[in-house]
């Protein structure tokens, strides 16, 4: 099987996607709503240039959300690729699923749990 390896720049491409289905805009509508030319922001979806700082800024708030809101999405899509990658399985509610082996901190994230609690209840996984 053939893996293609996701970097942190292709990650934010997709998150910024998925927002900007979230919200139902074109992407005309987002370039106008941001204030990004509309060739750099499609460069920028397509995962065709590095995308800045400042730019991620500018499309959080034509989202109506934070900059890191952008940036925590890209850490879980890189995550789940990390997953599949590793190939490693759980047997869980709902059948088979990746085994979640992500950073501690993308864990809390995803849960009302602690870290201490969430490393805890790793541990405990055979």
């Amino acid at each position: 099987m053939y893996v293609v390896h996701m970097d942190i720049n292709e990650a934010v491409a997709r998150a910024l996607q998925a927002e900007r289905a979230i919200a139902g805009l074109t992407v005309r509508q987002l370039a106008a709503k941001s204030g990004m030319p509309e060739r750099s922001l499609m460069r920028v979806l397509q995962a065709e240039r590095e995308i800045k700082v400042k730019q991620v800024a500018e499309l959080a708030a034509a989202f109506e959300i934070y900059p890191h809101e952008i940036l925590e999405q890209a850490e879980l899509i890189l995550a789940r690729q990390d997953r599949r990658e590793d190939g490693e399985v759980i047997e869980g509610r709902f059948g088979s699923i990746g085994r979640p082996d992500i950073p501690r901190h993308v864990a809390a994230l995803e849960s009302d749990v602690s870290i201490e609690d969430a490393d805890a209840q790793r541990e405990e996984l055979p």
